[in-house]
């Protein structure tokens, strides 16, 4: 803890807080340098952060080594897998397609993915906020897969294939399985490929050029992947993500996702409207899952904040957004098992501590 709290000072938080800031030579070294104490502190190959307000990238550095073994630096345009952050970004798709009358959230969403046939009962909402009854990976086989789909049709008839573990509705279990549907369901309503829609209807209006899908980027391109064991630093498990993409195998870096936050926060991907709906708290039985539609909802020194996490074989992620203060935080590393979670809310924490 206290190398996070000595993570952002207060001197720094004065130059973020204040209008048109931008942060001099002294407050950027000084911020870099507290950056990488985190390299030791948490085993990390490296890390990876950006911070926007107002629509203005307001930091964006890297440190560490995107590649241990071929002395590859880690840049801000290092690409991470973005794993459960993916989540959010086909929420976004689900709602855009909801809005237009192309897609209907409680209707069975087999209508739109015939993929997915034997459980009429499912519908588009029910997935987005983990309530359909497809469970989480069942083993390291299904945790670690290596087998490929080349469609997205071909992972659902997969998952088709899985029973359910309640009944649609009268539970929550967190699943990727269930986004993997729901990018087919993107597909039926939309007639087009499910990453081809993201990028022209998501990621291109959000000015994310650099998000691309795992499976299809060479290994020199992106970021290795480690994990943290017998106290050192090695590969981790090898991961085909095509059976998880929409729920989990996207690549990105935290510029491109402070992007997406404030393209989402001015509604420039969903209106007001839609955008509340997506953020709107889902319970049951009185009780709050602190999960809406595809974003998880905490609060933060009397804030509002909207995040999702990522983990997965070889990384570690965090995008936060406090919507009413348009702050948008991103911390990724190569490593997975690492606690991003707790920086990316210390930064947040830190500057609405000194606003108020």
């Amino acid at each position: 803890m206290r190398i996070l709290k000595a993570l952002i000072s207060s001197w720094l938080f004065c130059a973020l807080a204040a209008a048109g800031a931008t942060l001099s030579t002294g407050q950027k070294s000084s911020l870099d340098a507290e950056i990488r104490s985190l390299l030791d502190s948490q085993h990390l190959p490296s890390i990876s952060v950006a911070i926007a307000r107002d629509g203005h990238i307001l930091y964006l550095d890297a440190a560490g080594s995107a590649d241990v073994k071929h002395g590859r630096k880690a840049t801000p345009k290092t690409l991470y897998r973005l794993a459960s952050i993916s989540k959010p970004l086909t929420a976004v798709a689900v709602l855009q397609l909801a809005s237009i009358g192309k897609l209907e959230l409680d209707q069975p969403v087999e209508k739109y993915c015939p993929a997915f046939s034997g459980h009429p009962e499912v519908t588009a909402r029910q997935l987005l906020a983990h309530r359909s009854g497809i469970p989480f990976y069942k083993s390291d086989a299904t945790l670690y897969n290596t087998r490929h789909f080349d469609t997205l049709n071909a992972a659902v008839r997969n998952v088709a294939a899985i029973p359910l573990e309640f009944s649609p509705g009268t539970g929550y279990q967190y699943s990727s399985y269930g986004y993997t549907v729901l990018g087919c369901a993107i597909e039926g309503a939309s007639g087009e490929p499910y990453d081809r829609y993201m990028q022209s209807h998501v990621f291109a209006p959000a000015g994310m050029r650099h998000t691309l899908v795992d499976t299809r980027v060479p290994a020199r391109r992106k970021a290795a992947f480690y994990s943290w064991k017998q106290e050192r630093i090695q590969d981790a498990l090898p991961l085909d993500s095509s059976d998880r993409l929409p729920g989990g195998g996207w690549l990105s870096t935290p510029e491109q996702l402070v992007k997406f936050a404030d393209a989402v926060m001015e509604h420039r991907l969903l209106n007001e409207s839609w955008t509340e709906q997506m953020w709107h708290e889902t319970t049951l039985a009185g009780e709050s899952s602190h999960y809406a539609l595809g974003w998880a909802l905490d609060s933060l020194d009397g804030h509002g904040v909207v995040e999702h996490a990522g983990g997965q074989s070889g990384t570690s992620t965090i995008l936060i957004l406090v919507p009413d203060e348009r702050l948008a935080v991103a911390v990724f590393s190569n490593r997975d098992g690492a606690d991003m979670t707790q920086v990316g809310e210390r930064l947040v924490h830190e500057l609405l501590q000194y606003e108020h």
